[in-house]
C-alpha cells in the first residue's frame, strides 16, 4: 500500500503544482503523461527482468526508488523540467512495484478464486486513493507541497527498506517462474485496447478534473476525488466476486458502460449532484474494469506467461493514462476545458463499444 499511498498523494497535486509554477496546460498534462510514460516503460521491462530477478526484490526496489524520487522534488524547487523529470522517475518505480505486486497476488491465488483475491488486493491498494488525493490537494492549498514531499517520500522509502529486509531474511513462498511469451501478445491486445481507452479518460480526470469542477469552489475538486476514490475502491472486491461468478467479460462490459455514463454526467453537469453522481459512476466503472480486465488477460495465457499478462495489463492501464494526459492537454490548450468535457464521454463510449465487440466475438455461437 505504501507506493499507492505515495501515488494517491500526488495524483492531482503535481498537475496543480506545475500550473502554480507557471506551466502551460501542455506541461500540466505532461505531469500526468510523463509519470505514466515512465510507468509503462518499466512495466514492460519487468516482464523480462522477472526471469532473472525475483518479483519480491523488484517490489522492494520499486518502493525505494519511488520514495527517493519524491524527496528529489525538494531539491527541484521551481524548475518545471526537473519536476517533470522526477515525476517520470517516480512513474518508472511505480511501474516496477505494481507489476511485481499484482503478479505475486495472481500467482498465489487459486485460479477459481483469482477474481476475489485480486478484488481484495484492489480494495487494499485503492484505499489510499479514497482520502489521499483529496488530502493532497487540501494540504497543498494550505501548507504548500513540501510536507507532502516529506511524507510521501518517507512512506515509500521505509516500506521498501522494511520489505527488503523481510524478504532477505524470510523469502516468500516460491511461485511459478515467469517466462516471456511474445506469441501470446495478439490474444491480449483486444483487452489492452479497452483498458487503454478507459484509462485515457482517467488521465483526463487527473489532469483536468480540478479545472472541470472549478466553478463549484475550492471544495469541489477534493469532493470529486473523494467520491471517485470511495466508489472505485469499494467496487474492486464486488467486481472480483462478480468475475468469479459471471465471468470477466460481462463484468468488463457493464463496468465500461458505467464509466462512459459517468464521463457524460461529469462533462455535462460538473456541479452539485452532477459532480457526485458522475464521480460515483466513473469510480465504479473504473474499479470494476480494473479487476475484470486483468482477469480477462490472465485467462488468455498459460500460467507461466502471467508475468507478461500482468505487464501488458499494467502497461495498457498506465499507457492510457499517459496518452489521455497528453491528448486532453492538447485539447485543453487549443480549445479550452470545454473540449475535455466533450471528449471524455466520446472516449468512454469507444471503450464500451470495443469491449462489447470483443465479448460478442468470444461468445460461443448458438447450437
Amino acid at each position: 500500500m505504501a507506493v499507492f499511498s505515495n501515488l494517491a498523494l500526488f495524483l492531482a497535486v503535481m498537475p496543480v503544482q506545475v500550473s502554480r509554477l507557471g506551466g502551460s496546460r501542455l506541461e500540466v498534462g505532461e505531469a500526468t503523461s510523463l509519470f505514466s510514460a515512465g510507468t509503462v516503460a518499466c512495466e514492460l521491462l519487468v516482464a523480462v527482468l522477472a526471469t532473472r530477478i525475483s518479483m519480491a526484490r523488484l517490489l522492494a526496489v520499486g518502493a525505494l526508488v519511488m520514495g527517493a524520487g519524491t524527496f528529489g522534488y525538494l531539491a527541484a524547487g521551481d524548475s518545471i523540467p526537473l519536476v517533470l523529470a522526477l515525476t517520470a522517475v517516480r512513474g518508472g518505480a511505480f511501474g516496477v512495484s505494481v507489476v511485481a505486486s499484482s503478479y505475486l497476488i495472481a500467482a498465489y491465488a487459486a485460479p477459481a478464486e483469482r477474481g476475489r483475491a485480486l478484488g481484495v488486493y484492489g480494495l487494499a491498494v485503492s484505499m489510499p486513493a479514497i482520502f489521499g488525493t483529496s488530502l493532497g490537494l487540501l494540504v497543498q492549498a494550505s501548507e504548500g507541497p513540501a510536507p507532502l514531499y516529506l511524507i510521501g517520500g518517507a512512506i515509500a522509502v521505509l516500506a521498501g527498506l522494511c520489505f527488503g529486509v523481510v524478504i532477505e531474511r524470510r523469502p516468500p513462498p516460491a511461485v511459478l517462474p515467469p517466462r516471456f511469451h511474445p506469441a501470446a501478445l495478439p490474444h491480449l491486445l483486444p483487452v489492452a485496447l479497452v483498458i487503454a481507452l478507459v484509462t485515457m479518460t482517467y488521465g483526463a480526470l487527473l489532469s483536468f478534473g480540478p479545472a472541470l469542477v472549478a466553478a463549484g469552489g475550492a471544495g469541489a475538486a477534493p469532493l470529486l476525488f473523494l467520491v471517485f476514490g470511495i466508489l472505485r475502491a469499494g467496487c474492486r472486491p464486488l467486481a472480483g466476486f462478480a468475475v468469479d461468478r459471471l465471468g470477466a467479460m460481462p463484468v468488463s462490459v457493464a463496468s465500461a458502460f458505467l464509466l462512459a455514463v459517468g464521463c457524460l454526467v461529469l462533462g455535462a453537469w460538473p456541479l452539485g449532484a452532477g459532480l457526485v453522481v458522475g464521480a460515483a459512476l466513473f469510480g465504479t466503472g473504473l474499479g470494476g474494469i480494473s479487476n475484470a480486465g486483468y482477469v480477462a488477460m490472465l485467462e488468455r495465457i498459460e500460467a507461466s506467461g502471467q508475468a507478461l499478462a500482468t505487464a501488458a495489463w499494467s502497461a495498457a492501464f498506465d499507457g492510457g493514462v499517459a496518452l489521455g494526459g497528453a491528448v486532453f492537454a492538447v485539447a485543453a490548450q487549443t480549445r479550452g476545458i470545454g473540449a475535455v468535457a466533450l471528449l471524455m464521454p466520446v472516449v468512454g463510449a469507444l471503450a464500451w463499444l470495443a469491449v462489447t465487440a470483443d465479448w460478442v466475438r468470444l461468445r460461443p455461437a448458438p447450437a
